[in-house]
């Protein structure tokens, strides 16, 4: 059986066995990873698969925006395949690129803001993080709150990148700042902000035009730190403050909160009640279809589009969650 006969095959075969639910698509960044000297899998897919992907939910779901969700929730979960197209974190390409794709298709999106990089050319942890693993000539590095050493190989170094930030997120021993500190120490390598690169994030000026075309927003705090790695008083002010920012600067209600880094892990219960205050939704990182009977309206699941799959190789992903869910319901 030929590859690309398997994939139509399974593409075909998801339209049968997907349950009707609601499935939100997250995506990052638009473009190629090549081109960057910060996070390569921060990158969901380039242009021509975004597009795919894109005629692909348009062709075998029912593309809602943000504000359906709670008519949907409480009255037709289950009446048929929807699906919410979400972004985080605030990336210009998802301005220059994705933006008039949606628009072309008539497809509206959910954009979730870290306010504190619209508009500036501040550089995010995660990628001042990356930056240092792609510049440093050393061989390994474990920071004082570690566990464990992570092997660092610059002959793949997106791996080497992947690595350390998943250290740095499981930890919660080290606050954002110093951690930085460490690794410049450890790495032998400083990042400097004024480092001359494009901007890498959007204008309020973009956001508003996004809009008027009836795109949408929510909040991903103002400093995109992992909320339980923070105290109760600053998780509530990061919820807060960012809602104050985006209805100045774009007029609009704010009822829906996305995690950041949005895993299991990466928030709490303390960190739920204090969402709860303030959004009507919140979303998480976590894979899977949310059904009638599964979802939470505090921490809906979401499907990371990453590592640059073809709209084929979602439908793929799609298949496999579905049959995920389809055991956990039998046992």
């Amino acid at each position: 059986m030929s590859h690309d006969f398997k994939n139509i095959l399974c593409r075909n075969f998801s339209k049968i066995i997907l349950p009707n639910g609601l499935y939100c698509f997250n995506y990052h960044r638009v473009g190629d990873p090549e081109l960057t000297q910060y996070d390569p899998n921060v990158f969901s897919c380039d242009e021509q698969n975004f597009k795919q992907q894109i005629e692909y939910i348009k062709e075998n779901f029912h593309v809602i925006a943000l504000d359906d969700i709670d008519t949907i929730i409480k009255a037709k979960l289950e009446s048929q395949k929807y699906a919410l197209i979400t972004f985080d974190d605030g990336y210009i390409d998802n301005y220059t690129t994705a933006f008039p794709i949606l628009k072309t298709y008539n497809v509206p999106a959910t954009f979730f803001l870290a306010t504190n990089f619209i508009n500036d050319l501040t550089i995010p942890w995660w990628d001042k993080i990356a930056y240092l693993v792609r510049h440093t000539k050393e061989c390994e590095v474990k920071l004082s709150s570690w566990s464990e050493t992570i092997d660092l190989h610059q002959s793949n170094v997106t791996s080497s990148i992947r690595q350390v930030l998943k250290m740095v997120k499981k930890n919660k021993n080290q606050c954002i700042e110093e951690v930085l500190f460490e690794l410049e120490q450890k790495l032998n390598v400083k990042h400097s902000d004024n480092i001359e690169h494009p901007p890498l994030f959007m204008t309020w000026k973009m956001l508003r035009e996004m809009n008027d075309a009836g795109m949408t927003f929510g909040s991903q705090t103002c400093s995109h730190r992992i909320m339980s790695h923070l105290s109760i008083a600053e998780q509530d002010y990061e919820a807060k403050e960012s809602i104050r920012i985006l209805r100045e600067k774009l007029n609009i209600q704010v009822n829906a909160f996305a995690y950041p880094v949005g895993g299991i892990k990466s928030y709490t219960q303390d960190t739920v009640e204090i969402i709860k205050k303030h959004y009507n939704l919140s979303f998480s990182f976590i894979a899977g279809i949310n059904t009638q009977k599964s979802i939470d309206n505090y921490a809906i699941e979401r499907i990371s589009v990453d590592n640059n799959c073809t709209a084929d190789q979602l439908a793929i992903r799609l298949l496999k969650l579905a049959i995920k869910k389809l055991i956990n319901n039998w046992k």
